[in-house]
């Protein structure tokens, strides 16, 4: 065996090892087909994404399949099913790093590897294979299948990426605090374990809807900010029907003990989070055009928060309002359920539907998340 022949199995072999952890993972984490934001990882979030499977196959399993192949071919000199894997490998790997990068707004390190590796293989295999006809063959059908990835991922079906379970596994002792406080309309979930008091809570359409919802989100998620597109689009298709209370839940160690003390990917979560209560409690009228405003992309820092902050509410009012200790029972309520809700899988959006069924991320698109609560509410 040759130097060269054993330096692109040792690199198979490690695209081989590389793709099956990044399957484990995938596989062995009931949150990881779930799309969402809660204090996950880089790879978790792409691991949960839609671009993380094709046609319900996992791409890990690709992979797999294709440095199994190239490896084979390796040893048996197979040069057309060399090109095919080389090609295959790479242009893969480039068309997941964009995904990565102008589509999710995050990288998994794992996921480069595999695809640092792939890209060197694919390299050193070019540089010491005869570019004979068979060979170009190959290239050709392997950047085929690449493209034919990606095609598959943009324009085929979309993978559901969200769960809906029908218990919260929440505490028996759990209590409602704060969220119960008020004298208006009481709704509760959890064969009456959590009760809210609609009007006293931020919401999205009227207090006396028919059916009621909670979303437990963070400003800065960005699942967050197309989930409250889908529940503006649900609750405009039936206003008299439905109401959804918004509870934020900051992804930040600052206000939220749940997460590590490293986790400070979203800087600003806790004192949005803060304004917009404030906001509510001074004037609810403005809180729901300031709610879409807060969840802007890019994310707002706390300055240019406070700036439409004051825009709705004068200052004196809004930096009293900030002061009320309601704010941070609220916020540390919210949190607490959500660890319940979530199972500890801190996944947001975490969305209540009806007594025993919560959603677990973020649907596939505006018509399945429709369809699907439609379905469940009975609309």
């Amino acid at each position: 065996m040759t130097r060269r022949l054993l330096s692109l199995l040792s690199l198979t072999l490690c695209g081989l090892l590389l793709n099956g952890l990044l399957l484990y993972w995938k596989l062995s984490d009931p949150a990881g087909g779930i799309a969402g934001c809660g204090g996950g990882s880089g790879c978790a979030d792409v691991l949960a994404s839609r671009w993380s499977q094709v046609f319900g196959i996992p791409i890990p399993v690709l992979g797999l399949l294709v440095y199994v192949l190239l490896f084979a071919a390796l040893l048996g000199d197979f040069k057309r099913l060399q090109g095919l894997c080389f090609a295959a490998i790479v242009g893969s790997a480039g068309w997941l790093i964009v995904v990565q990068a102008l589509l999710l707004h995050h990288f998994c390190t794992w996921c480069m590897a595999v695809h640092g590796v792939g890209g060197l293989l694919a390299l050193l295999g070019g540089i010491f294979s005869q570019w004979d006809a068979r060979f170009r063959h190959g290239l050709q059908a392997g950047a085929a299948a690449a493209l034919g990835l990606a095609l598959a991922q943009l324009y085929g079906p979309e993978p559901v990426t969200h769960r809906i379970d029908t218990a919260w596994n929440a505490p028996k002792s759990q209590p409602s605090g704060v969220h119960a406080e008020g004298s208006g309309r009481k709704i509760s979930f959890d064969e009456g374990r959590k009760i809210y008091d609609v009007s006293s809570l931020p919401r999205l359409g009227s207090v006396d809807a028919l059916r009621v919802m909670v979303e437990y989100f963070d400003f800065q998620c960005p699942a967050c900010r197309k989930m409250a597109g889908y529940l503006a689009a649900l609750v405009a298709k039936h206003p008299t029907d439905l109401c959804v209370l918004l509870l934020p839940v900051p992804l930040n160690h600052a206000c939220n003990p749940a997460l590590p003390i490293t986790e400070a990917g979203h800087p600003a979560s806790c004192e949005l989070a803060k304004i917009a209560l404030a906001v509510w409690r001074v004037k609810p009228d403005a809180y729901p055009e300031l709610h879409r405003a807060f969840l802007s992309d890019p994310p707002l820092d706390q300055a240019a928060a406070m700036a439409l902050a004051e825009a709705k509410v004068p200052a004196v009012q809004l930096a009293s309002a900030l002061r009320d200790p309601w704010i941070d029972r609220v916020i540390q309520t919210d949190i607490a359920d959500w660890v319940a809700i979530s199972g500890g899988k801190k996944i947001l959006p975490q969305l209540l539907i009806s007594d025993r069924k919560a959603l677990h991320g973020l649907p596939s698109g505006e018509a399945d998340f429709i369809r699907v609560m439609e379905r469940e509410l009975g609309l």
